[in-house]
């Protein structure tokens, strides 16, 4: 069996011992050295040259280090035969959870306003507020998007859920669907989550008619896709005070340029893509547990659904 393991802008070294740890002395291929391509069984990547994995005739399974996988379905030429599976991580997940966790806190204790006051030497303390008295909506109630759910519904927030297809009826929370619900969903969120996976149906989603459903003075979280949030639509609604602040992890374009507006607009937050950062140990333990689940003839998880876009 050979792995052949592509991690643009990413240290091998942590991958290349947790991967020898866990699978033994399988031929591990660095790309692109690469002997013989038909040796190849799998292919462990994250965002690795379009065009290429075509050319592994052998090949059984794409594994993404990452819960998306644009970064292979948008090369045009990846074959399409091939199985992807996305990564399930635990540990990645829960460090969603906490970035979501923090931004909340942020927006909803005013710390973003202590912040400002903090530059201009002013000792402003605010009244304190309940979390119950916070409507918090995400969008994506996936693997991620559950656990972020329930993360802020052990704090006491109210939490309701949209997605984009209708799911079995959900005990912990109030969930909505499609677009003939979007506007009850949105009207009064005072925090808008964005976990979607970026499809045909999401694409910018939320443009300026959806991002005014919300209510004057709601706060936005984007750590599904750039995409889907119109970045222009929300700079005009952040110029006009109906989007209060904003905290991205996710762009349309990545590395965000250095002439965007984001960049220097003053009630918005940037990351570079962190929210969900990989640990080699936990992602491999994933990653190896699919890979013997092929070789056993058994169904990896979670298989890519090209139908969905996720």
């Amino acid at each position: 069996m050979a792995i052949l393991l592509s991690l643009k802008d990413t240290d091998l070294k942590p991958w290349i011992e947790a991967l020898h740890n866990e699978l033994g002395s399988m031929d591990l291929c660095l790309y692109p050295e690469v002997r013989d391509r038909s040796d190849v069984d799998y292919a462990i990547v994250w965002k690795h040259p379009h065009g290429d994995l075509n050319n592994y005739p052998n090949l059984k399974a794409i594994l993404s280090c990452g819960a998306g996988v644009d970064h292979i379905v948008d090369d045009p030429e990846y074959p399409k035969s091939v199985p992807i599976v996305r990564l399930h991580d635990e540990k990645l997940i829960q460090d969603m959870c906490l970035y979501v966790l923090h931004w909340v806190l942020h927006f909803h204790s005013d710390y973003y306003q202590y912040a400002r006051s903090q530059t201009q030497k002013q000792w402003d303390p605010r009244s304190f507020k309940l979390p119950e008295k916070c409507h918090i909506g995400v969008m994506g109630l996936g693997t991620i998007g559950k656990e972020i759910a329930e993360t802020l519904l052990g704090f006491d927030f109210r939490v309701s859920g949209w997605g984009a297809t209708k799911k079995p009826e959900m005990e912990l929370l109030p969930y909505y669907y499609a677009a003939e619900q979007m506007d009850e969903f949105l009207h009064t969120i005072d925090i808008l989550i964005n976990v979607l996976p970026l499809t045909t149906e999401t694409a910018n989603l939320l443009d300026e008619k959806a991002l005014r459903r919300l209510p004057k003075g709601a706060f936005i979280i984007n750590i599904g896709r750039g995409g889907i949030v119109n970045q222009a639509d929300l700079i005009k609604l952040l110029d006009e005070d109906h989007i209060r602040a904003a905290a991205l992890d996710v762009f349309d374009t990545e590395p965000l340029p250095e002439n965007d507006p984001l960049w220097s607009h003053h009630k918005v937050y940037i990351t570079p893509h962190i929210a969900g950062q990989n640990n080699p140990k936990s992602a491999v333990l994933a990653i190896a547990d699919n890979i013997r689940r092929i070789d056993n003839g058994e169904t990896p998880f979670p298989l890519y659904n090209p139908v969905k876009g996720y």
